[in-house]
This record gives C-alpha cells, sequence and structure tokens, in this order.
C-alpha cells in the first residue's frame, strides 16, 4: 500500500510562512499537495467563486511544489478534486495566522470552512489555527516545533485510526506560547468580538468606518481554554439544523482517544522544552 494523500489549504496565501511549515510537517505521515489562493482571503468564510474563471499555476516556493489559485480556500477543495483529480485520505487546512475560536468565528474563517467543505465531500479534515499576530512566530524555533507536533500527532492519528461517525471536521487552536498544558476539548462560544463601526477621517478629509470589535471570553468554551495555555479541539458538523430535527448524534466515543492521545503527546513535548 502506497503513502497517505494529504490536500493541504490554507486561506493566508502562498507567501505565508505557516505553509512550509505545515507541508514539511505533514510530509512525516504521507504525500501532500498544496492548493492555496493567491492573496490571503481571511474572513472570508464559506465562499465560493461563481463570476470569474479559476486559474490555476504550479509554482516552486520554499521549495516545494504548490498550485496557487485566483480563488478562495472553498475553491481549493474543488480544484483539488476535479482539476487535479486528487481524491485525499485527509485535508488539512492551515495553519492560520490567528486563532479560529467561537462559531462567530467559525463561521468567519476561510481556514475552518474549507475544511468544512472538505467534511461535506466526506473528506476527514482538520484545521489548525494558531493564535499569534503574524507568521513571524512560525520561526520561532520552539513554537515551529510545537506547530510540527500538534499537526503530526493529529493527522497521524486520523490516518492510522480512522475517521469519526457525525463528524464532518475538527478544529483544533494552538495557543500563542511554545510550553503548552496539553490538550482539551471544548465547545466553542457564541461571539468572540463585540463589534461597531468606527468613523475615521483620512488625508483628504473624507470620512471613512472601519470595523473594529472587543473581545469576549466566555468561562470554559474554546476562546477560554486556549487563553489558558490548551490546545483546543473542537469537533463540527456542517448541519446548522436544530440538533432536534437533525437527528444529531451522541459524540462517539472513540474522539476523546484522540483527545488523550494528543495530550499526552504534548504533555511530553512541553516537559522536555528547555
Amino acid at each position: 500500500m502506497g503513502r497517505h494523500k494529504i490536500l493541504l489549504v490554507n486561506d493566508d496565501g502562498f507567501m505565508s510562512k505557516g505553509l512550509p511549515l505545515t507541508y514539511s510537517a505533514l510530509q512525516d505521515v504521507g504525500d501532500v499537495t498544496a492548493v492555496v489562493p493567491e492573496v490571503p482571503k481571511s474572513g472570508g468564510g464559506h465562499s465560493v467563486t461563481l463570476h470569474k474563471p479559476i486559474f490555476v499555476r504550479e509554482l516552486q516556493i520554499y521549495g516545494m511544489t504548490t498550485y496557487v489559485i485566483n480563488g478562495t480556500p472553498v475553491d481549493a477543495i474543488h480544484v483539488a478534486r476535479s482539476v487535479l483529480g486528487l481524491d485525499p485520505d485527509l485535508v488539512v487546512s492551515g495553519v492560520n495566522i490567528g486563532e479560529n475560536t467561537s462559531m462567530q468565528n467559525i463561521l468567519y474563517s476561510g481556514t475552518v470552512e474549507a475544511a468544512i467543505e472538505a467534511g461535506l465531500f466526506g473528506y476527514p479534515s482538520l484545521s489548525f489555527s494558531a493564535d499569534v499576530g503574524s507568521d513571524e512566530a512560525f520561526e520561532d524555533p520552539r513554537y515551529a516545533a510545537l506547530v510540527r507536533k500538534v499537526v503530526i500527532a493529529a493527522s497521524a492519528y486520523i490516518l492510522e485510526h480512522g475517521w469519526f461517525k457525525g463528524i464532518d471536521c475538527i478544529s483544533i487552536n494552538i495557543p500563542s506560547m511554545y510550553r503548552v498544558r496539553g490538550a482539551i476539548m471544548a465547545r466553542a462560544q457564541k461571539l468572540r468580538f463585540i463589534q461597531k463601526y468606527e468613523k475615521r477621517v483620512d488625508p483628504r478629509g473624507r470620512e471613512y468606518y472601519w470595523l473594529v470589535g472587543e473581545r469576549v471570553t466566555e468561562p470554559e468554551t474554546d476562546s477560554h481554554y486556549l487563553s489558558q495555555g490548551y490546545v483546543v479541539v473542537t469537533p463540527l458538523r456542517s448541519d446548522l439544523t436544530h440538533p432536534g430535527l437533525s437527528g444529531c448524534l451522541e459524540l462517539p466515543g472513540e474522539i476523546h482517544d484522540f483527545i488523550n492521545h494528543l495530550d499526552k503527546v504534548l504533555t511530553n513535548l512541553s516537559r522536555n522544552i528547555v
């Protein structure tokens, strides 16, 4: 049997330093095909390109082959399937610059929504988001080692043990510190930002409005545990129907084995960091 086929997508574009970091980590567990937008698409959510053609360019960057498209992260899933003919064993989205906790951020996030799109087609899919302000954080060897360990541990486990019934994708958020407290499963809080438009004036005296927001953290949620230094794992379903009508199942017991595996790996990693 050949090596596993892995599709790697993101919403930060082909210049993000998170792309080669994730790519190299995944090469430890399978053959990786990267399909990414040519420009950052953060905040694009589940958008798909309908009113213009999609162009696909094959580039050599960071020493790896990358297929760059003039579309969205969701488009990348379709390009991989229908243009490149890829039938992946696993789809990985990220690692994103910035955390994606809360249902609000999940719905905004091109990273998570690409993983959800893959889940709609039945592919096991993981999205990885890092609570950092820029991709320069990935150049810190200690933090890069943490990200690599999370990506490898989660991906290898899924490829070895299989996927989980009733789950469409798993969102994994990595805290900003390189020494973590372990892994924990948590529900997504509802709102992450209380937003408003702030009026400003440009150099020519014209008024404009800029969206700003104040962060909100609810106890015992994904945002809370991320701020406490945990790698937070949130299983997601694409079905937005009310559970009373959709017949939402209980969490499969196997997901707890996955969490325990990640927690053990990360606990050992933190002990060994100098």
